[in-house]
């Protein structure tokens, strides 16, 4: 069986989660619409999960939004932010997910003005030149991710988010869908007015998510799905009952043994690190800056990372280039891009990020196989780049 080190693309079900699911799978049907008992057995249900997923994130239950994952989320915080008539102009960083980085773009051709907020070479959103644009532009939403998928920075959520309340009123939109499971996440404390999530990113089932609003203060257009009256009017059609109830109990779990969870993540990508730098010329992309604890971007200049992907994964290493949603993009990543590195560099960049399945000796047996692929390279070409 192959070694699975692509956990930001998606994680593995919780053999809880799973048990919990299949009831609804199995025994439990009917419309969560309906008045009658197993009608109210679903709604009680949906309602369990939303409780949950408030608890995840420290928000209020009704405040929760459930979709059909991250992707919906943030098309429908930004498309509904500004079809409401909200927001004029929109601040986001370089490096953001393309499902807010399309978004912007279409609302820009409706007139929406759209600015970057730059970052550093450690792939950190830079903050006095965001002030800068802030004080410019004086924007209505400020949408920023928590934690970037490729590099696993994590982002100056709360300082920023901060700054575009006092200076401009801006309402605040987060996509934490990389952060929950890893790092603590709280709504309150980041000081935010929306944010994104989704369940497969920890041990929930795909197809499945929230965008959480601060109803008292965000003004929404109508859903991007017409119909009934379900989420509030936010998102039409029958529930899919056992998607929200993994989603519910895969939020429970994310809360339990947090920190263990995430020292254990930290030894994980410690080790590997520590056997990469062994190798002549390689690179970790934004090591210098706090990243998720589970995340390692790296490349080696002399060996193209689709190429050496591929080698992994015929020695039975699951690894990733950088975001799945462009894993048939032959491009730089638009992330490093935006962090200056070079195209040569950013070509052969490779990400692991582990999960708590992953083991010592998985590192180690990958460490090997990577050391013998390189040494497959001739000597004078490694010596050329190093």
């Amino acid at each position: 069986m192959a070694v699975y080190l692509d956990h930001n693309a998606s994680t593995p079900l919780h053999p809880e989660v799973l048990e919990e699911m299949m009831p609804f799978l199995q025994v439990a049907h009917g419309n969560a619409s309906s008045l009658h008992q197993s009608g109210r057995f679903l709604r009680s249900a949906i309602e369990t999960a939303r409780q949950r997923v408030a608890e995840l994130v420290n928000c209020a239950e009704q405040d929760v939004i459930f979709t059909s994952g991250g992707t919906e989320a943030n098309n429908l915080a930004i498309k509904g932010f500004v079809e409401a008539g909200e927001a004029t102009c929109v601040l986001s960083s370089a490096i953001e997910h393309p499902s807010v980085l399309q978004p912007l773009h279409q609302m820009e051709k409706t007139g929406t003005s759209y600015h970057v907020m730059p970052v550093t070479s450690e792939g950190v959103i830079h903050m006095e030149q965001s002030e800068s644009l802030i004080r410019q532009h004086m924007p209505q939403l400020i949408s920023l991710q928590l934690a970037n998928n490729e590099t696993g920075v994590i982002q100056p959520v709360q300082p920023l988010g901060r700054l575009g309340h006092e200076i401009s009123g801006a309402l605040v939109h987060t996509d934490a869908t990389q952060g929950i499971g890893k790092i603590e996440v709280d709504m309150q404390q980041l000081d935010v007015d929306m944010m994104t999530l989704s369940a497969h990113k920890f041990q929930g089932p795909q197809g499945v998510g929230a965008l959480i609003v601060k109803r008292a203060s965000v003004k929404l257009n109508s859903a991007l799905i017409s119909g009934g009256p379900q989420e509030s009017t936010y998102r039409a059609g029958t529930e899919n009952v056992a998607m929200l109830v993994g989603f519910g109990k895969a939020a429970q779990l994310a809360r339990i043994n947090l920190r263990d969870r995430q020292s254990t993540l930290l030894e994980l990508r410690r080790k590997f690190e520590r056997h990469l730098s062994d190798f002549a010329g390689v690179f970790v992309f934004g090591s210098g800056a706090e990243r998720l604890p589970n995340t390692s971007y790296f490349s080696i200049p002399y060996y193209h990372g689709e190429t050496l992907l591929m080698q992994l994964d015929k020695a039975g290493f699951e690894l990733a280039s950088g975001s799945a949603c462009h894993s048939e993009v032959t491009l730089p990543s638009h992330v490093l891009s935006a962090m200056g590195i070079q195209e040569d560099l950013a070509l052969n960049a490779v990400r692991v990020s582990f999960g708590v399945d992953n083991t010592p000796q998985q590192i180690d047996k990958l460490i090997d196989t990577l050391n013998r692929l390189i040494n497959q390279i001739p000597a004078a070409m490694r010596q050329a780049v190093c």
